[in-house]
């Protein structure tokens, strides 16, 4: 029922593919059968061949010694190319690139000697290293010799070097060598070595290598071993040697200053010596360079001249500045500025140094000699020990600043001053308010104070300004204070009862303005500010009881 029912479903076409398939394989059945028949698989071909082979045994067997022979004759003419079997009587041949070439024995040998030649390990002939010819010599050989040459006196330095009537060694024992014996025998190992690939000459390799080392014998190679050492060290060799040559210059300075004759002295001034350390370094290698052992190298001392001589300082020094005033009448107060005049005078001021009037003079007392005199004191003119050493400050000041040195500290008085111009004095007091200026200079000045005749003169003697310059002081009021109206009334019950006194007058007030005026052969080429002064106003003042 299946089956009958499978038939119902194939396809209308089912039928003639079944034919077609049969058909192709009886075809393929029919074929293998001729391929068996052929190839003697079947028993019908295999009996018609051996059948064939029996009726033909000597025709087999000839066939097979020519095979032999061939086969024979063909080893015996590869034998020399390929086992390196050489015959004596019959002929060597091998085949190259272009055909068939026969051994020639001469050939052979000179080929032979050839590729000895250049698969030796030795060095070729004609190459020389540090006047050893080192041809035929194997590298541990050529180390040997060149290390002996060195010890008999091939390697080292010794240069001395000259200065004055001194000398210095510069030799290879203060200076580590190292000789590139290793890298100049490398180079030279090389030599006839180099090429490793077929020339656009068409030679071989081998070829091209042995025309190198027959060239190499014929002309020679000279290789030279150098020696090298550290320059820094030979650097600090000669360094050393200027160090010790140097010899610094010595100014001329001031020795003293003489205060009765007021005249400087100076001590002599000294030349100095030194050699060129870069030209001494640069002789040094170009000695070792050339191989000088010993070498000389004779060295020019210089002379350094003092930037200062004494001939210069003794036309440059002198009095720098001087300033006077005038005194009073008061007995005490002349005294006094006399005192302080005394205490100044004479004094040094080092370069950078500052002055201080009240360190200079100490306190004004009177076992030093200070007397009572007006001085000025809360706006008021009060006896006072010391009273008028303002005047001998104000003096200095002005012939400080007119000397070009720095102020450090300066106050004006309450009021101006009868003895200077507005602006010009300088007051002090014990201990607090100080007059200080500064040398700021490079040389010393002194003090010269002296009192006669009721006038105090202060000068500064040092290092003069120089081309003609010369300073004054100007002042110029630029505020003027009016005192303030009226009177102020204050009660003194230390006064008898109904007494009235005037303890402060009314005065004005300034602001003023102080230059230094530089001139030169008399005409002023600048000015500068030097301080501002402020004098206060007072309203007059009255004490009574």
């Amino acid at each position: 029922m299946q089956t009958q029912s499978n038939k119902r479903n194939e396809s209308p076409y089912a039928p003639r593919m079944r034919r077609q398939a049969l058909g192709k394989t009886e075809a393929l059945l029919e074929e293998e059968a001729r391929r068996a028949y052929r190839d003697g698989r079947t028993p019908r071909r295999q009996e018609a061949m051996v059948s064939q082979k029996k009726k033909h045994p000597v025709l087999w067997g000839i066939v097979a010694l020519i095979c032999l022979i061939l086969l024979v004759s063909l080893a015996l003419f590869l034998a020399p190319q390929l086992l390196g079997v050489r015959y004596q009587t019959l002929p060597n041949l091998a085949f190259t690139g272009e055909g068939m070439i026969a051994m020639n024995e001469e050939t052979l040998s000179s080929y032979r000697a050839q590729r000895d030649a250049v698969m030796s390990t030795a060095f070729y002939d004609g190459i020389v290293v540090d006047g050893i010819s080192l041809g035929g010599m194997s590298m541990q050989e050529a180390r040997e010799a060149l290390a002996a040459t060195e010890a008999a006196g091939g390697g080292g330095f010794s240069v001395m070097v000259r200065v004055g009537d001194r000398n210095y060694m510069v030799d290879d024992t203060m200076v580590p060598l190292e000789r590139n014996v290793e890298e100049v025998l490398q180079r030279a190992y090389s030599l006839g070595r180099e090429n490793t690939i077929v020339s656009q000459t068409g030679m071989t390799p081998m070829m091209e290598r042995w025309n190198a080392i027959q060239n190499l014998a014929d002309t020679g190679m000279t290789l030279e071993t150098t020696l090298s050492y550290a320059p820094e060290t030979i650097r600090e060799i000669t360094d050393q040697i200027a160090d010790v040559t140097y010899q610094a210059p010595v100014s001329s300075q001031v020795a003293s200053f003489d205060m009765n004759s007021l005249v400087f002295s100076f001590t002599e001034d000294q030349s100095g010596r030194q050699i060129d350390r870069e030209r001494l370094y640069t002789d040094v290698l170009e000695a070792i360079r050339r191989g000088e052992n010993p070498g000389m190298i004779e060295v020019d001392v210089e002379e350094i001249l003092a930037p200062v001589t004494k001939a210069e300082l003794m036309n440059s020094f002198g009095k720098i500045s001087s300033y006077t005033t005038t005194t009073t009448s008061n007995a005490n107060r002349n005294t006094n500025i006399q005192l302080s005049a005394e205490a100044i005078n004479g004094t040094m001021v080092g370069s950078g140094e500052t002055f201080s009037f009240n360190r200079t003079t100490g306190q004004r007392t009177v076992e030093k000699g200070y007397k009572e005199a007006t001085a000025i004191s809360g706006g008021q003119n009060v006896p006072e020990v010391g009273g008028g050493v303002c005047q001998t400050s104000s003096t200095l000041f002005n012939a400080v600043a007119r000397a070009d040195l720095e102020i450090v500290t300066r106050s004006p008085h309450a009021w101006p001053s009868s003895y200077v111009a507005k602006g010009m004095d300088a007051t002090v007091n014990w201990p607090g308010l100080d007059f200080q200026f500064r040398n700021q200079t490079d040389w010393p000045i002194y003090i010269v104070a002296s009192y006669r005749n009721r006038k105090i003169t202060v000068d500064i003697y040092g290092h003069l300004l120089g081309d003609g310059i010369s300073i004054d002081l100007e002042s110029t009021v630029v505020q003027t204070i009016p005192a303030p109206s009226g009177v102020k009334e204050v009660l003194n019950e230390s006064l008898p009862h109904g007494t009235r006194k005037t303890t402060v007058k009314a005065r004005k007030g300034y602001v003023v303005e102080t230059y230094k005026v530089y001139s030169q052969a008399g005409k002023e080429v600048r000015r500068e500010k030097l301080c501002t002064s402020t004098y206060k106003a007072y309203q007059e003042t009255v004490e009574y009881n």
